[in-house]
């Protein structure tokens, strides 16, 4: 079987070489990344391309323009379209799948059950004060965040499901929330964690550009309720003085480091987390 990944870098590149690394180890073989820049004079650019290099490979395409609201899942389908036969690992660049089991067995049974997709939700991985630190490159970003909830469930109310893994063929929603066709695995079976390592010192400008360039219209956008998720979150953190609410009861926040098992109260979330948008 052949592994490949897709995904499409943004504003924000710092989780780059990492993302690159941890899909590596899972066992993709193959990626498809493609770069979205508002101007090709931005310096950042070329040190993405430098980061790519390193590993071996260059972006799969670059677009320049605005960032509109459906420009993500159409870069993602072109790519996935190339190799309709494959198995697709589909993610942001700050999402980190894990799963129960390797990738190559979790594979092995969509395709001995007759599945196309599987499908996980968010952990939002967190600092251990709620703070939104830098990146540190030094440090291993499970020790940096090491708090993990349902921060994206329940502050913004922004769709928690994710497609993971995919056949080429299949056609996924904006935002891997879901996919028009194919039969998915079910969650009894497998449901991968997301780890979701947003919530950094970049989070707050990204927050506050997203909001204003979709309110303006400088931004296609396509569902209104993205405008009012980041308000929801720029609010939470606005009243908690810069920082997330870790002790938030409703945010079930937990010590966790990259293993499956180590987020007790996943099985128990399961049967909420698998219906969710």
């Amino acid at each position: 079987m052949t592994i490949r990944f897709v995904s499409v870098v943004g504003a924000d590149t710092g989780l780059l070489d990492a993302a690159i690394t941890h899909y590596r180890d899972l066992g993709v073989e193959f990626f498809h990344i493609a770069r979205h820049i508002e101007s090709f004079d931005d310096p950042d650019f070329r040190r993405s391309q430098e980061v790519v290099a390193r590993h071996g490979f260059s972006f799969a395409a670059v677009h320049q323009g605005p960032w509109d609201e459906d420009l993500n899942a159409y870069l993602i389908r072109a790519q996935m379209r190339r190799y309709p036969g494959d198995w697709w690992v589909v993610a942001d660049l700050d999402e980190f799948h894990v799963y129960d089991r390797p990738l190559t067995d979790v594979i092995a049974a969509c395709e001995a059950g007759g599945y196309d997709y599987v499908k996980g939700a968010l952990l939002d991985r967190v600092a251990a004060d709620g703070g939104l630190p830098a990146l540190r490159p030094d440090v291993s970003i499970w020790e940096q965040y090491p708090l993990a909830g349902l921060l994206t469930l329940r502050v913004p109310g922004a769709g928690s499901s994710k497609v993971t893994l995919a056949r080429g063929s299949v056609p996924l929603h904006l935002g891997q929330h879901g996919a028009d066709a194919g039969r998915p695995m079910p969650a009894e079976e497998a449901f991968p964690q997301v780890h979701h390592f947003k919530w950094n010192d970049s989070v707050l400008p990204r927050l506050i550009q997203r909001e204003k360039a979709y309110s303006c219209g400088h931004w296609h956008l396509t569902y209104p309720d993205t405008v009012d998720e980041s308000r929801r979150m720029l609010r939470h953190l606005e009243a908690n003085g810069g920082r997330i609410d870790v002790t938030a009861e409703e945010l079930q926040m937990h010590p966790c480091g990259s293993d499956y098992a180590d987020y007790k109260a996943w099985p128990d979330l399961i049967p909420l987390l698998k219906n969710r948008r």
